[in-house]
């Protein structure tokens, strides 16, 4: 017997002995744990939404494991909810972490609608429990509650006002007989395939301090300049004396997309002091339409900065179209207009096109980056006046370059396409009724090509 005690003691020393160290669990009820951040920090989220997922580490210098007793969630009820080792709860107990070794907590939120109109604050903590210690990572968002739309028909006039936002799932659509008026001020995001369809009469009236805002609905940092994330604003057939004032259009598919053939030449859509930005396909896609545009800046989209097709009206005067720096890569020129637009093999709708186009700045990475075509047949009636240009056409009467920063932004990697103090395009203008620029600040007595007015600082 007492062989058989020594051989089992033997054995379980032998066990203890293979056992690596950092599994060993510690006794020490003083063995320090640390944390990769203090505050877990969510941007600001629309109600009935869920963030994305943030995380923080819990790390174990020590060479032996430590063994914490409690993580969980401070408050019940709480909008948060935490991932440790693959299990969503409020409250997990007993986490082994292996000696020098980390732990993973996984963080999401859920805001509670509370019929607020400004953000409001949404806090709590995570709550880790061991040995002889207690830490709190602090947890903070920002709740917005909104307006929400879910395939709504607008059937009267109806006003948007600036108090909250607007959020559209699947569509919203203007009908034929109503207007929709959008105050200065007002934000409204637009879901993944959604959009704002317009068979009545849009009226954005934005101002120079407080513009309207089209956007998408997540707001965390590497949403904030991804194109795609929603449909477009879609004008319907019928649809005129639409007005677009100093607004922002940005991350879509389409800004604005026009089809609206008719029999006259009054604009369809007027577009004044916008920027369109990060769109996977157009800026302003418009066929056999009635389009005009000042003081209008796009940039960073798929295919077209600014298409025009089966004919058309189109107006464009001190407006700045720019596809470099751009997250795509296209050989086609981004600016285009064509009398035609080939519907099948045997069916091509063609319409007469005309274009203007003055004070404005064509540019990107392509040697060619505008196109007209009367592949129709039509006899094409364009004027282009006084435009800064990267082409291979001559086009007399404006300024044509392939010198890479021939306009002379102030800061393209930015994009920033505002006038750097040497930029080519300064007092070059011809003066005309336009008096301000896209900020809404007086142009001088010797005016600058293109969306902005360079100012120098006294």
């Amino acid at each position: 017997m007492k062989n058989h005690f020594i051989f089992f003691i033997s054995a379980v020393l032998f066990l203890m002995a293979c056992e690596p160290e950092d599994t060993r669990i510690t006794s020490d009820p003083d063995a320090k744990l640390t944390f990769s951040d203090d505050s877990v920090i969510f941007d600001t989220l629309l109600t009935f939404r869920t963030s994305i997922t943030k995380r923080f580490r819990i790390y174990n210098p020590n060479k032996r494991a430590v063994v914490i007793d409690r993580i969980g969630l401070g408050r019940q009820n709480s909008e948060y909810s935490i991932i440790v080792n693959g299990e969503e709860s409020n409250e997990v107990e007993n986490i082994e972490i292996f000696g020098e070794d980390s732990l993973m907590v996984l963080v999401n939120v859920s805001v509670d609608y509370q019929d607020e109109n400004l953000p409001y604050l949404v806090k709590d903590s995570v709550e880790v429990s061991w040995g002889n210690y207690q830490a709190n990572v602090k947890l903070v968002a920002w709740g917005q509650d909104a307006n929400f739309l879910y395939g709504d028909t607008i059937k009267t006039n109806t006003t948007w006002t600036s108090d909250r936002p607007y959020v559209i799932y699947g569509y919203a659509l203007v009908d034929s007989l109503a207007t929709l008026t959008i105050d200065a001020g007002t934000s409204i995001y637009v879901d993944n395939s959604s959009y704002l369809l317009v068979a009545g009469q849009l009226q954005v009236q934005g101002d120079s301090g407080n513009h309207v805002t089209f956007s998408n609905t997540r707001f965390d940092e590497n949403y904030q300049e991804a194109p795609g994330q929603w449909g477009g604003i879609l004008f319907l057939e019928g649809s005129k004396k639409n007005r677009i004032e100093y607004a922002d259009i940005q991350n879509g598919t389409f800004g604005l997309r026009i089809g609206n053939p008719d029999d006259d030449d009054e604009y369809d859509l007027a577009v004044y002091n916008t920027t369109i930005r990060h769109m996977s396909q157009a800026g302003i896609l418009a066929f056999t339409s009635d389009v005009y545009a000042e003081n209008t800046l796009i940039y960073n989209v798929g295919t077209y900065m600014v298409g025009g097709f089966a004919g058309g009206n189109y107006t464009f005067e001190h407006c700045t179209f720019v596809n470099s720096p751009s997250f795509f890569v296209s050989d086609d020129p981004s600016v285009q207009f064509a009398d035609n637009l080939v519907l099948t093999e045997t069916e091509t709708l063609v319409e007469e096109l005309s274009v203007s186009l003055t004070n404005s700045i064509i540019w990107g990475s392509n040697e060619e980056e505008i196109l007209l075509s009367n592949g129709g047949g039509t006899e094409l009636d364009t004027s282009f006046i006084n435009n800064v240009i990267r082409s291979n056409t001559t086009w007399p009467g404006n300024f044509i370059s392939q010198e890479r920063d021939y306009p002379g932004f102030y800061d393209p990697s930015s994009f920033d396409f505002s006038l750097d103090s040497l930029s080519f395009a300064r007092d070059k203008a011809i003066p005309g009724a336009i008096q301000v620029d896209i900020t809404g600040k007086l142009r001088d007595s010797k005016p600058d090509i293109g969306a902005y007015e360079r100012f120098d600082k006294e």
